[in-house]
């Protein structure tokens, strides 16, 4: 992770008529490492510190632990640095440092002081449809308390939107707003330079327990003997081993946490992507591999068929053999370049710039600044 340099001096908004005044809360990059929500989090950091549209602060968690912060985000200004560990902090309301400003949190955290207006980003509801106890009464009633009070919700898809009118019934749908993410091709993009030996290899990429369907990704592979699956995320536990070593013998390869050039030329050079995962706020994943022209086999549900739309294929049920006879299908060379060609195009139609344009938008709602 790069070191961040802050300033010393305390810093003011512009006083420049022309400039909407907002705070970003990032407490999300004291409770992630990396993940879809900092991504997303960091590409709106990228645009927003330096549209002339705003006069941006930043509160910082007091200790970063998302590995890509870029400490330009915080330049000619004097981010407020908070006092107590994220972990704690997370469920404390956030502080002001300027009131009368427009205030986003990137995790429901309810402002501490007076601002204009309230916004909160709305990523999916995995507490609330998979976890039980304490830690989903906590996180979920903190949730909908931020809801509640936003002027205004970002949903990532439509499918969260839907999600919020099913867990907030009580909302006022007016205020919820949708802002796909995006994806950048600059970054992710078909690579003729591509790593061999990985033409018949299935990439499965994430966490590996739970929703994710892990279990899927092993036993549809199981059933094509000529594939191989590979493995991208967190190191395998033991007993994850053993299971790939029962099923698939010796076609599987751990590949562990890896960067994001070593990710896109995985994409680029592998079989197909899958990504049977029973429940997701948007699937950047999704976005990611067909921008690198990998085909995708996704499972129908929540938010997938929203991203992916007719460029992926989708698995009529939840079970192994419904994704084999896709994988199967993707033998056919037309096939799969029509596959290709499509996730290509689609991938193309979101945009990290897009997704500004339309968050830029509801910041300046009710003020007198116009973007030029």
């Amino acid at each position: 992770m790069k070191k961040a340099v802050f300033p010393k001096s305390s810093a003011v908004f512009s006083e420049n008529a022309d400039q909407r005044q907002i705070v970003l809360d990032c407490v999300i990059f004291g409770l992630q490492r990396f993940g879809g929500i900092s991504n997303y989090w960091a590409r709106l950091l990228d645009q927003a510190t330096i549209s002339p549209h705003l006069a941006t602060r930043l509160v910082l968690p007091r200790q970063l632990s998302f590995r890509e912060f870029d400490p330009a985000w915080t330049r000619g200004m004097a981010p407020l640095r908070e006092r107590l560990s994220s972990q704690v902090s997370r469920y404390m309301r956030a502080p002001v440092p300027d009131r009368g400003a427009v205030f986003h949190t990137s995790y429901y955290r309810l402002p501490r002081g007076r601002v204009s207006r309230y916004i909160v980003s709305a990523y999916d509801f995995t507490y609330e449809r998979y976890r039980s106890g304490l830690a989903r009464y906590v996180h979920t009633t903190q949730k909908l308390a931020s809801l509640r009070r936003a002027d205004a919700v970002l949903c990532i898809s439509h499918s969260t939107k839907r999600d919020v009118l099913e867990f907030c019934p009580d909302i006022d749908p007016a205020r919820l707003h949708v802002t796909h993410l995006g994806v950048d091709t600059g970054v992710f993009f078909p690579d003729a330079a591509t790593i061999a030996g990985h033409e018949t290899t299935v990439l499965f990429v994430g966490q590996h327990t739970g929703y994710k369907r892990f279990d899927l990704a092993a036993d549809a592979v199981r059933q094509c003997p000529r594939l191989r699956l590979g493995v991208v995320g967190p190191t395998l536990s033991g007993a994850e081993r053993d299971m790939l070593r029962t099923k698939l013998g010796s076609r599987w390869h751990e590949f562990g946490p890896v960067g994001t050039a070593e990710l896109r030329r995985l994409y680029a050079s592998v079989f197909a992507f899958v990504f049977p995962s029973d429940y997701e706020g948007f699937g950047l994943p999704v976005l990611e591999a067909m921008a690198c022209g990998c085909p995708v086999v996704a499972a129908n549900a929540s938010s997938l068929p929203e991203v992916g739309a007719g460029a992926a294929s989708y698995a009529a049920e939840q079970r192994a053999d419904a994704y084999a006879r896709i994988l199967d299908e993707l033998g056919d060379s037309a096939t799969r370049a029509a596959r290709v060609r499509a996730g290509i195009v689609r991938a193309a139609e979101f945009s990290w710039s897009r997704m500004f344009e339309q968050t830029l938008a509801i910041y300046l709602d009710g003020s007198n600044v116009t973007p030029r």
